[in-house]
């Protein structure tokens, strides 16, 4: 019998947690595509201080735990700020950097990245990566190799509980005048608290090719066997719009319809009109 040939994923982990963490969120997805997708998690280079866990950037719980007990505790984030009115980023550049020589190392050897998972922070992440991807020499010219990428364009980008980035060193990149043309599934939760419907809209509305998903959880990647199926056969085909919503059987007039939050509308199609920000 042929050998199945894997498509791999790059997945990036949200601010206050690691590779490690996140893999162990996502076991049961990663066991429902153990046949089809591999999962490589990295871990950003920048760690976090107890200093930097006390702002308003989405934090995981993980940071409450002492890494000198749990060395899977040790957080880190892909940026942070260096002061109050969030305009001073630190730490994108050096992880900019870092993936550059992840991507580069994949093409060296032969496996590279069909797409790219990113949870919260690790959502902007990707979409700012995803981004660079289609075209670095405008957008961010140090991220380029002789005016090309240092990776072909992926084919696919996974956003979960993500945001748009707005300081200035990201916005540079990714921006609602500057957005992303790689297909792109958004999924983001009504009773998210940390990253609230109305700001995964701005995301959403800078991705025309998209297909937005919700649950009527919180802050995390919902793992209920509709999803892990839906999130599976996406991966396998993102154009294909026939796959039904992990909510298609979910009560009328729930979660979305009777709440007076802000939300994404689901959809079953692969460029559903987007929300405006209220």
């Amino acid at each position: 019998m042929a050998s199945v040939t894997l498509k791999r994923v790059l997945v990036l982990h949200g601010y206050a947690q690691n590779g490690y963490i996140l893999s162990k969120r996502l076991s049961a997805l990663r066991k429902q595509c153990k046949t089809t997708v591999e999962f490589v998690f990295v871990d950003a280079p920048l760690v976090l201080q107890p200093e930097d866990l006390f702002d308003d950037e989405p934090t995981e719980p993980e940071a409450n735990k002492d890494p000198l007990k749990d060395s899977s505790a040790i957080v880190r984030g892909w940026w942070k700020f260096a002061d109050k009115e969030r305009t001073v980023s630190v730490g994108l550049e050096n992880s900019l950097g870092y993936l550059k020589g992840v991507l580069e190392a994949a093409v060296t050897e032969g496996k590279v990245f069909d797409g790219i998972f990113g949870f919260s922070q690790g959502a902007g992440m990707a979409a700012i990566l995803a981004a660079l991807l289609e075209d670095p020499s405008k957008r961010h010219p140090d991220f380029s190799t002789n005016g090309n990428p240092p990776h072909p364009p992926v084919s696919f980008c996974v956003c979960a509980a993500g945001f748009l980035p707005k300081f200035p060193a990201a916005a540079s990149i990714i921006s609602p005048t500057s957005g992303l043309n790689t297909v792109t599934l958004h999924i983001s939760g009504v009773a998210d608290q940390i990253i609230p419907i109305a700001r995964a809209n701005q995301l959403v509305a800078i991705t025309p090719n998209r297909r937005v998903e919700t649950h009527d959880g919180g802050h995390y990647v919902p793992s209920k066997t509709p999803w892990r199926k839906f999130i599976a056969a996406w991966l396998k085909d993102p154009t294909d719009t026939s796959i039904v919503s992990p909510e298609a059987t979910a009560d009328p007039g729930t979660a979305d319809s009777n709440t007076s939050t802000p939300s994404i509308a689901s959809s079953n199609t692969a460029s559903p009109s987007p929300v405006p920000e209220r």
